[in-house]
């Protein structure tokens, strides 16, 4: 995943970072290794550039990035709506909005989803931004649910399921399973090649009747821009079901959401 410096720290680290500061607990020498012994190891990339400047020097900074948080304009809420939509109205319609995150994503993308569907199509924009502006995007998948929809896929391409999921009859173990389930996603739903997303998943959803889900549907651009929202990535979620979610334009919202997600990768909840 790639970072935005300390924009992408979250005010809640940044507030612990000046608590242990002003305890005492983290002192010189200043490294990664005094950052991590104190349980700021996640920190250690956006911090580096200021490693030399000693504690004090630190502390300032943090200060100064608290402070111009404190004066931020207000986060931007936009209603995100899928379905009938009589009346007056003040939203704006999922199956338009997402395209146009991931056409603007000029950095990296974050995306977390229970159900996909119609790859070309929902990923075309995304892709476009990956081949043409070097995007780095991570997926986060339910490893049961995605092998449904490729079963799906497969039968509307005509492809024979039994031939096409021998691999994920084969595999051995929920992680050998869940990365034969991603291989078929790129194959059934990632039809443009390189570059590709980064996907993870959590090994508990490739057990048969897990009791664990995905269940979350999410997008994050940029480390500032994300998309909540009930509905699934796929073609009833994005145009027939009714389905509300927010569109929101605050870069402390953004770090704190990709924070969530960066936290099971660190901790192995979810694998590559």
């Amino acid at each position: 995943m790639t970072g935005a410096g300390l924009s992408a720290v979250t005010e809640q680290d940044l507030l612990a970072l000046v608590a242990a500061l002003d305890r005492g607990d983290v002192r010189a020498p200043m490294n990664e290794t005094c950052l991590r012994a104190n349980g700021f190891g996640h920190l250690v990339d956006a911090l580096r550039p200021y490693l030399g400047l000693g504690r004090e020097g630190i502390h300032a900074v943090v200060d100064v990035v608290l402070a111009e948080r404190r004066h931020r304009k207000a986060p931007r809420l936009t209603l995100v709506w899928t379905g009938d939509d009589p009346g007056v109205s003040h939203s704006r319609h999922t199956r338009v909005v997402l395209p146009e995150l991931f056409a603007r994503a000029r950095e990296h993308v974050l995306i977390a989803g229970y159900a996909i569907d119609h790859g070309a199509e929902l990923f075309a924009s995304l892709h476009r931004g990956m081949a043409d502006h070097a995007v780095t995007a991570d997926l986060f998948v339910d490893v049961g649910q995605l092998a449904e929809r490729l079963r799906q896929a497969a039968k509307g391409a005509g492809q024979s399921w039994p031939l096409v999921s021998a691999p994920l009859e084969a595999a051995k173990g929920n992680v050998e399973r869940g990365r034969a389930v991603v291989e078929l996603f790129y194959r059934l739903m990632w039809p443009f090649g390189d570059p590709r997303p980064v996907v993870y998943f959590d090994p508990r959803t490739a057990e048969k009747q897990s009791p664990v889900s995905l269940h979350a549907k999410c997008v994050v651009i940029d480390h500032e821009y994300t998309l909540i929202t009930s509905a699934n990535f796929t073609d009833r979620g994005q145009t027939r079901n009714l389905e509300a979610g927010v569109a929101i334009e605050d870069r402390g919202f953004a770090a704190s959401l990709e924070r969530q997600w960066l936290n099971l990768v660190d901790a192995g909840v979810v694998v590559r």
